[in-house]
C-alpha cells in the first residue's frame, strides 16, 4: 500500500512539474517582485547584525513557495506565503531588540504576534498609521489583509479550508488552484510593501525605482499623493 501510494505521488508530482512547474515558478517570481526589490534594498542598507537571519528566511520562503507550488503542492505553498509575513514583521521588531532576539533563540519563547508588531510599529514610527491608511485606500490587491486568508488555511478554521486527502497523490492540486495560489503571492508582496513603505518613506530617494514607480501609479488624485508624502 505505501509503495503504491508513494509511487503514485511521485509520478503525479513529476507530471505536474513537467507540465506546469516552470510557468508557475515564474509566475510566483513576477507576483513577488515588490518584495524581492525590498529584500535587495534592506539587505544593502538596513541589516543590523541582529536577527538578519529573519530577512534571509523571507527570501528562502519565497523560493520554498515557488518550489512546492511547481510540484502542485498548493497547501504547502500557502504555508510558505504566511511565513513571509511572519518573518518580515519579526525582523522589523527584533532587528532593534538584541536582548529579546537572544531570548527567543535561547528559549524558543517570546516570538511576537503580528498584531503586537503592527501596534509596535504604529507607536514607534512617525506617521506609520497615517501612511498605511492611505495605502489601504489605494490597494490593488483583493484582500486588505492577506494574512487572515492564509491563517484560515494554516489553521484549517472552516470546512472550505480543511485538508481533504484520501490518497497521497491527491496532495497534488490542479493547475487552476495553483495559479490562484500564485496570485496570493502578489497579495502578500503588496501587503508587506505597504508596511515597509510606511516605515521607510523618509528614505524615498534611495528606494528602488521599481518600488517608487509602483506606488506612484496607485495614487488616484494629486491631493492623495500630497497627503501621503506630507
Amino acid at each position: 500500500m505505501h509503495k503504491i501510494q508513494t509511487t503514485e505521488l511521485r509520478q503525479a508530482a513529476s507530471d505536474f512539474s513537467v507540465s506546469y512547474g516552470e510557468n508557475l515558478s515564474a509566475l510566483v517570481e513576477v507576483n513577488t517582485d515588490l518584495l524581492i526589490h525590498w529584500l535587495k534594498y534592506l539587505n544593502s542598507f538596513h541589516r543590523t547584525n541582529v536577527a538578519d537571519s529573519l530577512l534571509d528566511g523571507v527570501a528562502c520562503s519565497i523560493r520554498e513557495g515557488a518550489g512546492v507550488l511547481s510540484l502542485g503542492l498548493m497547501r504547502q505553498a500557502l504555508f510558505s506565503l504566511r511565513g513571509q509575513v511572519d518573518l518580515m514583521l519579526a525582523w522589523l521588531y527584533f532587528k532593534d531588540h538584541e536582548v529579546e532576539w537572544s531570548h527567543v533563540n535561547d528559549t524558543a519563547d517570546g516570538f511576537k504576534l503580528k498584531k503586537d508588531i503592527l501596534m509596535y510599529l504604529e507607536q514607534n514610527f512617525n506617521k506609520f498609521g497615517h501612511r498605511m491608511a492611505i495605502l489601504r485606500l489605494i490597494k490593488t490587491r483583493k484582500e486588505l489583509d492577506p494574512y487572515r486568508l492564509l491563517s484560515a488555511h494554516v489553521h484549517a478554521q472552516s470546512d472550505p479550508v480543511l485538508p481533504n486527502v484520501s490518497e497521497l497523490k491527491e496532495l497534488i492540486q490542479s493547475e487552476n488552484l495553483c495559479r490562484e495560489c500564485a496570485t496570493v503571492a502578489f497579495e502578500v508582496s503588496e501587503f508587506l510593501n505597504d508596511i515597509l513603505l510606511s516605515i521607510y518613506l523618509n528614505n524615498w530617494a534611495s528606494l528602488p525605482v521599481e518600488i517608487r514607480n509602483r506606488v506612484e501609479s496607485r495614487f488616484k488624485t494629486p491631493e492623495q499623493k500630497k497627503t501621503f508624502f506630507s
